[in-house]
Parts: structure tokens; C-alpha cells; sequence
């Protein structure tokens, strides 16, 4: 299979909501979706780049990597749940993804670096519409602002953030690529090269195999949030509004707790502050948006599963997945 990386550049529910109202949607949004005990704050108006600096807008979650203590049985409980579709597997890790073919959002899955370890998201790329064209630009653009920057293979970077926050780490990468998958980095130096060529190819053999979803359950289509507990909530919002083009929709304050949410495509990224200044950032909450959402059928099929599903006040439902991360399931736009 011939492969070139650039081949692959291309009642009102909550999500709804967050478009109409727009950046001037902070009370009714908290109203609706937030404890009314939280005090809102309307949204900047600030969305411009700072020091004349150029900004690149983010699309999509290129993937949300998580370490699991069986890769296999949450690759099959995502694939069931909410229709992903597996897009890389060798035997030991996978890549499901979901929403749009030419710019989906995914999930890497992997083993546990050793037994006993906590499951948990271990880093987060972010997906960039046109990346090989636009690259040495935002290359300049992060050397400007003095944010280190690590290769991760030919095809995306980690990076760190102005704060020195970002655990877990935070790539940049095209929406889609074949050159992004996962273990890339390694033969994928050259994205072209016979040896990335390869990795990838070694991920198709055995997708035949993988059961396919029941039918049952969901279509995901993007991610409704994913929550990233940091100890300055104020710098991160900076960090992502004023270089990679995200939306300020809400704010609030809570005695000294801060929350921000910002939204960068068909996704949201929640920003809560860690409990001390001192405190390790980390990310064990993310939620789907689904299809033709309804909420008693939905709970009806998560019962039946034994998922438990909770109510929540800021994403309609909340289960635990095989590994006891908090999924959130809402409704689409």
C-alpha cells in the first residue's frame, strides 16, 4: 500500500445551546447546564492572538491516549458502546476513532506500563487542520513564544505550555495522518520511510478480526468535554485561546476553584483547578456526544449493560468505563 502522509489533510440539547448563545452565553449556560451555586463570568471578548502572535486553530482530538489494564476489553467496550471505529490494532494497542472520517476525533489504547499502575490518560494530541502546509509556521510561532517543543515522529510535537503544567503531555499532530499511530515516534522520524510505512501496515493485517459494535449501543461523534485538572486555570485558558484559537464559552469562580471551558471544534475542554498550586495536572474524566440522543433510552441501554449511569448536571449521564474512568454521554448538536 502506496502511503504519503499528506493524503489525509482535509428542546434544545447542550451542545446546541453553546452555539446559539455564543460567547456572551455565560448566565444562561450556567442556568441550564451548572450548579446555579457557581458565580459566571462572561466570556472575554479577547479571543485575538497577543503580541501580534499568530494563531492556529485547533479541530479535533487526534487521539486521547489512555493506559489500561487490558487494552483489548476497553478497545471492545468502546467499540460497542459508542460505534468507534478501530482503525489501527498490532496485538497490543489500538487506535478507535469516531465522527467525521476525513477529520476524526480518537482514542489510543495501550497496556499499563507495569502491573499495578493506576489506568489513566497519559497524554493528549490535538488535531490541526492542514499541518504539513502550515507547519514551519507554527514551528516559528512556538519559537516566538518560547514553548519547547519535542518531535513526535515526523507528524506532530510535544509540546510544554507557558505554565510548564501540560502532565499529562500535550501534542500537536494533522487531523488525520497515517503517520500518527500509535508507537510512531520511533519508526515514523521520516514519515515517508520504508520503516513508518510499515508500523502502519502492521496495524491493518488483523482488523478483519475485531468484532464489530452489536448495533445496540451509540454513535459517538465527537467528545462532549475532556477535563483537564490543572493548578493555573487562568494561564491554560491563555495558553489555548490565544495560540491554538479556542473559544472562552464559560467561566466561573467557586471561593479559590477555578473552571474554564473552552471549545475548539465539535469538542469542549473543561479546565479545572487542581486543589493546591503544587499539585500534579492530571485528566481521568472525558464524555461522547452521541447520535439521536434520548435520554430514557440511553438509560435504559447503560442499565442494561450494569453501567450504573448517574445523573449529571453539566453532561446528561455519567458510567465508569472497564477501567473506572468517568465517561460522560450527552446529546449531540
Amino acid at each position: 500500500m502506496e502511503h504519503n502522509p499528506r493524503d489525509f489533510e482535509n428542546g434544545m440539547d447542550r451542545r446546541q445551546l453553546l452555539h446559539a448563545l455564543g460567547l456572551t452565553a455565560t448566565v444562561a449556560f450556567a442556568a441550564s447546564a451548572v450548579p446555579k451555586a457557581m458565580t459566571a463570568f462572561a466570556a472575554s471578548a479577547a479571543q485575538t492572538a497577543v503580541a501580534g502572535g499568530k494563531v492556529f486553530p485547533l479541530t479535533t482530538i487526534n487521539h486521547l491516549a489512555l493506559a489500561v489494564a487490558d487494552y483489548a476489553k476497553s478497545r471492545d467496550f468502546y467499540v460497542d458502546l459508542f460505534g468507534m471505529r478501530v482503525q489501527w490494532d498490532d496485538g497490543k494497542r489500538c487506535a478507535v476513532e469516531f465522527g467525521s472520517l476525513a477529520s476524526p476525533n480518537a482514542m489510543y489504547i495501550g497496556a499499563l506500563a507495569k502491573a499495578g499502575d493506576r489506568p489513566a490518560v497519559s497524554h493528549i494530541a490535538f488535531g490541526i487542520p492542514n499541518f504539513w502546509s502550515r507547519k514551519a509556521a507554527i514551528k516559528t510561532e512556538l519559537d516566538r513564544r518560547g514553548v519547547k517543543v519535542r518531535p513526535d515522529g515526523e507528524a506532530g510535537w510535544t509540546l510544554d505550555d507557558p505554565a510548564h503544567s501540560m502532565t499529562p503531555g500535550m501534542q500537536v499532530a494533522p487531523e488525520k495522518d497515517q503517520a500518527m499511530y500509535p508507537g510512531s515516534n520511533g519508526p515514523c522520524a521520516v514519515a515517508a520511510s520504508e520503516k513508518c510505512k510499515a508500523g502502519w501496515q502492521a496495524g491493518q493485517k488483523n482488523l478483519d478480526a475485531i468484532r464489530e459494535p452489536s448495533g445496540k449501543g451509540f454513535r459517538a461523534t465527537s467528545f462532549s468535554h475532556i477535563v483537564l485538572h490543572v493548578p493555573a486555570v487562568d494561564k491554560e485558558r491563555d495558553f489555548f485561546r490565544d495560540l491554538w484559537g479556542m473559544k472562552v464559552i464559560y467561566e466561573k469562580q467557586e471561593g479559590q476553584s477555578r473552571e474554564c471551558l473552552l471549545e475548539f471544534g465539535q469538542n469542549t475542554l473543561d479546565l479545572r483547578q487542581t486543589a493546591k498550586p503544587d499539585d500534579k495536572p492530571y485528566c481521568n474524566e472525558y464524555g461522547f456526544v452521541v447520535e439521536d440522543f434520548d435520554p430514557k433510552k440511553a438509560r435504559a441501554e447503560l442499565e442494561r449493560r450494569g453501567l450504573d449511569p448517574e445523573p449529571d448536571p453539566h453532561w446528561a449521564f455519567a458510567i465508569k468505563d472497564p477501567d473506572g474512568l468517568r465517561i460522560g454521554v450527552a446529546g449531540e448538536a
